[in-house]
């Protein structure tokens, strides 16, 4: 990856479950972080999680029940189904930025360089300010359709198609709607959906919010809805979202 990519991340932010206790990323430097440690932050974290959608139109079964994931209950049965993984992360979070910071030095072949290494910190350091931001990616592991359609859609959406029905819901389940949406750029962080992250000059989450949610109709067949623990959110004593 380019050393100029992250700048374009860090541009974005001005511009704009619990974790096991057995989990290693939150017991070191995260410049120590194993790319374990850097999947799990991303994918399954107080920060970042995944929506597995499952398209089950090719299903051929034989005596067999399914469950909500769509694997199967019975070994009697034969099955065939898609599944997308949709990760929803939290990128304004400074963990989820640390991970793809990680991620992004571990691809370089040789040591980090100096100038990609400031450019990496400033990314991390980065303060969002003012904004809440979403980022949305997929992959997924069996048929490729699925994973074209979405990231078509990520492609092509626009804030008039969101700005109906994207949102945030903090305090009492208060909602901010969505007021910038930015398609994938050459940075592999996925589309960003940026909301406000003040309500009346305070922040409409706190220490006492439940949950933050995050929920969009980003088509008619793909609803995301993510609801992310704001008590597992601290990192050194401050709420990280």
């Amino acid at each position: 990856m380019k050393a100029t990519r992250i700048t374009i991340s860090a541009a974005i932010l001005l511009a704009v479950g619990t974790i096991a206790v057995s989990a290693q990323w939150n017991k070191k430097p995260y410049t120590e972080w194993s790319e374990k440690d850097v999947k799990k932050v991303l994918n399954d974290s107080p920060w970042g999680q995944t929506q597995v959608y499952s398209d089950t139109s090719n299903e051929f079964k034989r005596g067999v029940s399914r469950n909500a994931l769509g694997t199967t209950d019975n070994s009697t049965g034969d099955y065939s189904a898609t599944h997308l993984n949709i990760r929803i992360r939290l990128l304004s979070s400074k963990p989820v930025r640390q991970a793809f910071s990680r991620l992004i030095a571990m691809t370089q072949k040789g040591a980090v360089s100096e100038q990609l290494n400031a450019q990496l910190k400033g990314f991390v350091d980065r303060d969002p300010g003012q904004y809440v931001v979403v980022a949305v990616d997929a992959d997924a592991n069996e048929s490729k359709s699925e994973i074209r359609e979405f990231r078509t859609l990520m492609d092509s959406r626009a804030l008039a198609d969101l700005k109906q029905n994207t949102y945030l819901s903090g305090k009492g389940g208060e909602r901010v709607y969505i007021i910038q949406y930015l398609p994938p750029q050459k940075d592999n962080l996925g589309a960003k959906f940026v909301f406000p992250r003040l309500v009346n000059g305070e922040p409409f989450v706190g220490a006492d919010t439940n949950e933050l949610r995050f929920y969009s109709e980003f088509s008619e067949k793909f609803k995301l809805d993510m609801r992310f623990k704001v008590k597992d959110m601290l990192v050194e004593g401050k709420l990280e979202y």
